[in-house]
């Protein structure tokens, strides 16, 4: 298969530019994402609409059907594509997603948990169904599908079928808002609930009943921006992944402009949290975020979400940084990389 992909449509430019920029360091996990986006974007480059199907997407804040992202805990390249077309049938999402990562060997869903999915979904208003994530790193490929629910007594009726202890942890901070399931047969859930008020206090008792308390008051200062600012409101997200019918793990999400505002903010923020605490993937999300070093004017946002994950036998909390291709505009786009250098005083960060 030819590893390139196809330069045919103009939305898909941001996406071809990005990986060959992180491709520079990062030859491997890139050439793994251009094989596998290669299949995932089927649907969206023969979209009954055109071009406008790269602008169509509810997965990130800018439409755009792609959303890439790194962590902190290692050099990792991560991507969640929508797989079905703006004009498709959100009902077959699910299948969708299950068959594409199928046919790029992943493992997959224990049955029982593809059929009681598919009974919840069916009939179901969608949005968008379901998402595919693959995470590249040197070792290969992880694959995840991400799966809207419905309402919330149908939706924690699921979760206490696939995932009973979710509901310990979760319990009274607000709706399910979907589930996370890795592809790898392990039948791991993570359970992602819209909190409808989250203060520092709601926090720190959820990651209590987790076992992850002495990770509350450095998460709290996290998701309120690493500031002195106390974390309260309602657009924020946690969530808890259940792995042999316990909860291992706690995250919080907040959406990057409530913590940082504008895109160049917000990476100026995480390349200096990044140096500080001597990222892996420094160099990394340098390369795919380099045209937000130059101001932008007012429009949709391009970075997604930050999260930060708490882990049982962890020491540390790893960070995850989401953002959709950004464009490259008329600036030169070398601004403001030279102070992002790694341990060794090498540009650009960590090579593969």
């Amino acid at each position: 298969m030819d590893a390139t992909i196809a330069t045919t449509a103009t939305g898909e430019q941001p996406l071809v530019e990005l990986l060959e920029r992180a491709g520079v360091a990062h030859p491997v996990l890139v050439d793994r994402a251009r094989r596998e986006l290669e299949v995932t974007l089927r649907a969206t480059r023969a979209s009954k609409i055109g071009e406008l199907a790269w602008r169509a997407s509810c997965l990130t804040p800018s439409r755009y059907p792609v959303e890439v992202a790194v962590t902190s805990a290692r050099a990792e390249l991560r991507t969640v594509v929508d797989v079905v077309a703006p004009e498709g049938d959100r009902g077959t999402a699910f299948a969708t997603a299950l068959d594409l990562a199928d046919s790029l060997g992943a493992p997959g869903l224990p049955p029982d948990a593809r059929r009681l999915i598919d009974a919840h979904q069916r009939g179901l208003p969608l949005r968008f169904g379901a998402w595919l994530g693959s995470r590249h790193d040197l070792a290969g490929t992880r694959h995840k599908v991400y799966v809207e629910t419905g309402a919330q007594a149908d939706a924690w009726r699921l979760v206490d079928e696939l995932a009973p202890d979710a509901r310990r942890v979760l319990s009274d901070l607000g709706p399910i808002r979907m589930l996370g399931l890795p592809l790898d047969g392990s039948g791991s859930v993570e359970v992602y609930v819209r909190a409808s008020e989250l203060h520092a206090e709601t926090l720190g008792a959820c990651l209590g009943r987790a076992g992850l308390e002495h990770f509350a008051a450095r998460m709290s200062a996290a998701m309120a921006g690493g500031t002195a600012a106390e974390l309260r409101g309602r657009n924020h997200v946690v969530s808890a992944f259940v792995r042999g019918g316990a909860v291992v793990a706690v995250a919080g999400f907040t959406f990057a402009h409530q913590r940082h505002r504008h895109d160049r903010r917000v990476r100026d923020r995480m390349l200096d949290l990044a140096v500080t605490e001597r990222w892996p993937s420094l160099g990394l999300y340098e390369s795919v975020s380099r045209p937000l070093a130059a101001p932008r004017p007012m429009r949709r946002p391009l970075h997604t979400a930050l999260s930060e994950v708490a882990t049982r036998g962890a020491d540390t909390l790893e960070h995850h940084i989401g953002l959709a291709p950004p464009p490259l505009g008329a600036d030169d786009m070398s601004v403001g990389t030279d102070r992002f250098r790694d341990h060794n005083g090498e540009r650009n960060g960590v090579r593969s």
